[in-house]
């Protein structure tokens, strides 16, 4: 048996050049042709949607009954990205020449507000607007000054009702971002908006009012009237949109045992983490009394922590304690974490006070020193490609700013709303059809939007947790889901679909990211409906016979996900959170996704149906190609099911003598290349076979969160890949070569066919077309060299266009390595990292962008011997080579944990 051993730090010096060439390419930016006669629908569109605007305009005026300086709000969906680089430029010359200021951009930048901050360029907008509406339908609008307006889908006012948006009594406001343009009204607006908010709390129409503690974007409201609401939204524009958030109701507890007492008792451990429970408050039951820790947050009426109506929090709060040794029947259990309770809701279905949850959060950690949280209650769920929340925004805010890691249940679908699928038989309503059945194939009972994942889960900083239907009980079986190792029925998915139309058209592949998904990973929370497919947790044990009840969700999921997060960190207290995301991240295995491939067969004979009147299988070569560009793959929906995968325990924990994992913690500049080095064992280019090692690594980083603009949420890139070490002297010098396409160095490797191309180019005697094949001729030699196998794999993310990318900070990457390999290299592996930062970015975010020179990540390298050389030892050799040094700095702590798994 291999032994356990601690993980190491790679501290080899590292090299670097401040440069990176972002340029590429510049997109298409001139109008398609296309018959005249198929705009004539899209005019006529146009020229309500504008009549309906006017109309809109002059009731918001008449229905202001304050006197306070007015800011035009005009929404603006388009069919391509409001960005520079892209189609007319639509950023540059919406501002200058219509005076359009974008001051919330959503739907990926799709869909705009824009205050109007000159009106007399607005007029111009209005001109335009009206010529083409009104242009000969035999006429392209190609080449013509109205050209532009054939990328809007459609165009409105922003009324009172969509700032409103059905809510009533505690609100949540999202506000505006405040441009150089309209700073002056913005701010007049702001300080009477407070003025007012005071005013109605002297007259008792408002309770109470906050904004939150960063950029004032979000504002909270309790306890208002209606007629005070209504003055709100018919008088102040800097109000972008309201939202109620209540708690998704949590079903009943099923009770079906009749045990005297829990049977178990927990007891803390020398060292414990603890981790923040932010539930409906945990209450200090027998067997867990000693874990829970005195200190405690509440920020409902109760103020006790401690004191709870329902079960929920308590039952995360062990699952969080012990982890998967709860269902390990074991009398005497020894804790990973102790609990502290931050108590945010009495009754499980009330609103959530989203200012003072995060609050608490901040408390909890600058006063009690936590640094891992549980967030087991979820919100609303998410429609399809929705820009972030205000509560992601604010959790990814907190997480940017401090060194703590949340992990945040993906949320369950309505459990009503299931019975009434399972009560009304239908394919659609059947495991996995259930998941994704877009319009077409929407039921009278079910639209596949309400799978998605629920706020706040889709914050970026943190770790979003969904749920497979294991449930820890070896004879039963799943009831709802096809295998206890998938996701369970009622988990819910990511709520990114790249194939979904937004505004009537599709996003490119340069604007879509194959890594934004969520959850990150999955980790069992039992199935449903029958209860022997559900989960054991604990009950309050009131009543003598209720010691125990039957559950399942992703609220069990999370806290078994944070107790590994403890478990890790018990172990290596001096890791950033960032670390424990990327290890593990790192260490999850996924199952295979060949349950989703019948479901994927249908979905596209129903499109090869409706466009060619055949089935898939029938389609030729491009016909087939264009059915499959609309679909997605198995993978990819299997992936917004399950992430990563469910973390091996073993693997997170320990490196062993033949799989060790490796963890860089360092900085990088922007637009900056680094390379660290890391050198192969000699004893992997002798013996027999050519399987020498696999490598995956994850990056992880913070990213501080962008308000009101999707694209740029995640203003930072830091991406990676694997490349041949090409010079041995060095590693500033390789840095540059790697980080310039058309380095010098790659010229000595030139076929004469090249060298001939590049006399005539510099002789200006070259075509578009030779000068595309000097270019294709000159990428593969460079891809060959820096490839560590026969070409370089592509990087762990692409940033291309950076204007119009929306960007992951989370990514994984991996290689296998033969013999020949390690030889074309020379037993030196380079890992390049490189940095960049948007440039279309808020006031706030260009000063955050201006000061700050560093930006931290981890990345987590998994690396496994696969040659079967007899008595090779890799952990050994790894540190021999390099300079490593172990990540835990309490040798024996570690053997303490290993006797106690003993």
């Amino acid at each position: 048996m291999s032994q356990k051993l601690p993980h190491l730090y790679l501290r080899n010096i590292p090299g670097h050049v401040q440069k990176f060439d972002k340029s590429r390419g510049i997109e298409k930016n001139e109008l398609e042709d296309k018959d005249p006669e198929s705009y004539r629908r899209h005019k006529e569109k146009l020229d309500a949607s504008y009549s309906k605007l006017i109309q809109d305009k002059e009731a918001r005026r008449e229905n202001k009954t304050l006197d306070l300086a007015t800011i035009e709000i005009v929404e603006i969906k388009f069919l391509i990205p409001f960005s520079d680089g892209v189609l007319f430029d639509t950023k540059t010359r919406f501002l200058a020449q219509f005076g359009l200021s974008a001051v919330l951009q959503k739907d990926f930048n799709r869909t705009v507000l824009f205050a109007v901050e000159n009106q007399e360029k607005f007029r111009v907008f209005d001109q335009l607007l009206y010529q083409y509406i009104n242009s000969s339908h035999q006429k392209t609008p190609k080449e013509t000054p109205y050209a532009i307006m054939t990328t809007i889908y459609d165009i409105k006012y922003h009324t009172a009702g969509d700032i409103k948006n059905y809510c009533n009594t505690n609100v949540i406001f999202e506000l505006i971002n405040s441009t150089t343009q309209i700073i002056h009204q913005y701010d007049q607006q702001k300080q009477l908006l407070i003025r007012k908010l005071e005013e109605l709390k002297d007259q008792g129409n408002l309770i109470d009012f906050k904004f939150d503690l960063y950029n004032a974007k979000v504002l909270q409201l309790n306890g208002i009237e209606e007629g005070a609401l209504e003055t709100l939204v018919n008088n102040f524009d800097i109000l972008a949109q309201a939202h109620s958030l209540r708690s998704t109701v949590v079903r009943p507890d099923q009770y079906n045992f009749q045990e005297l007492s829990w049977g178990f008792n927990v007891t803390p451990a020398d060292r414990n983490t603890i981790i923040g429970i932010i539930d409906n408050g945990v209450r200090k039951i027998d067997p867990l009394r000693s874990v829970i820790v005195d200190d405690q947050l509440d920020i409902t009426p109760t103020r006790n922590g401690h004191h709870a109506v329902h079960t929920h929090g308590t039952v995360v709060a062990s699952l969080a304690s012990v982890g998967e040794a709860f269902f390990s029947g074991q009398r005497e259990l020894r804790a990973d974490a102790k609990i502290f309770s931050i108590k945010i809701l009495e009754s499980m279905d009330g609103y959530i006070d989203v200012l003072n949850v995060v609050e608490a959060i901040r408390e909890a950690h600058l006063k009690h020193g936590i640094r891992l949280f549980n967030l087991s209650v979820c919100t609303k769920g998410k429609q399809y490609n929705e820009s972030p929340s205000h509560f992601a925004y604010l959790l990814d805010k907190l997480t940017y700013e401090f060194d703590i890691l949340i992990f945040i249940a993906a949320g369950n679908m309505p459990y009503d709303d299931i019975n009434s699928l399972q009560a009304t038989p239908s394919k659609r309503h059947d495991y996995p059809y259930h998941f994704y059945n877009p319009p077409e194939d929407y039921t009278e009972y079910h639209n596949c939007v309400h799978t998605n994942i629920c706020t706040p889960a889709e914050s970026m900083n943190n770790i979003t947790v969904g749920a497979l239907a294991e449930n820890y009980r070896a004879d039963t079986d799943p009831h709802l889901s096809l295998d206890k190792n998938l996701p369970a029925y009622y988990s819910r998915k990511n709520h990114y679909d790249f194939k979904q139309p937004i505004n009537g058209g599709l996003l490119s592949i340069n604007h879509s990211n194959k890594n934004l998904f969520k959850p990150d990973i999955v980790m069992p929370g039992g199935d449903l409906l029958d209860s022997n497919s559900g989960m054991q947790v604990v009950g309050f044990g009131d009543v003598g016979t209720d010691f125990y009840a039957f559950d399942s969700g992703t609220s069990l999921a999370a806290p078994l996900a944070a107790n590994l997060a403890a478990k890790l960190l018990n172990i290596y207290p001096d890791i950033t959170l960032q670390s424990v995301k990327s290890l593990l991240i790192n260490s999850a295995e996924s199952y295979s996704s060949s349950y989703l491939d019948e479901m994927i067969v249908e979905r596209k004979d129903v499109l090869a149906q409706d466009k060619f009147g055949k089935d898939f299988k029938k389609l030729r070569g491009g016909e087939k190609t264009s059915i499959s560009k609309a679909v997605i793959s198995a993978k990819d929906l299997h992936q917004n099911l399950s992430g990563y995968g469910k973390p091996n325990v073993e693997r997170l924990l320990y490196s062993k003598n033949d799989t060790v994992s490796v963890l860089i913690e360092n900085i990088i500049q922007p637009d900056q290349h680094k390379v660290i080095l890391l050198h192969i064992p000699e004893y992997l280019l002798e013996g027999d076979g050519s399987q020498r090692l696999a490598i995956k690594a994850t990056l992880c980083f913070k990213a501080n969160p962008a308000w009101g603009n999707h694209v740029d949420y995640n203003p930072l890139h830091i991406s990676f890949n694997f490349v041949n070490s090409i010079v041995k002297d060095s590693l500033d010098e390789l840095a540059d070569i790697l980080a310039d396409r058309d380095h010098v160095y790659y010229e000595r490797y030139w076929t004469d066919e090249m060298l001939e191309l590049q006399k005539r180019k510099n002789n200006r005697d070259l075509s578009e077309e030779q000068n595309k094949e000097f270019n294709r001729l000159k990428g593969e030699v460079r891809k060959k060299k820096a490839g560590v196998k026969s070409t370089i794999q592509e990087w762990s993310e692409d940033f291309f266009p950076l204007v119009n990318k929306p960007l992951s900070n989370r990514q994984q990457h991996s290689i296998t390595m033969s013999k020949d390999d390690i030889k074309k290299i020379g037993n030196k592996l380079a890992v390049v990292i490189r940095c960049a930062v948007k440039e279309n970015l808020p006031v706030d975010l260009k000063e955050w962008a201006r000061i700050t020179k560093e930006h931290p990540f981890s990345l987590a390298l998994f690396i496994e011997d696969k040659s079967k050389i007899e008595g090779a030892n890799l952990y050994d050799n790894l540190q021999a080579y390099n300079q490593t040094e172990v990540v835990t700095n309490n040798l024996a702590d570690l053997d303490q944990d290993l006797e106690a798994e003993a």
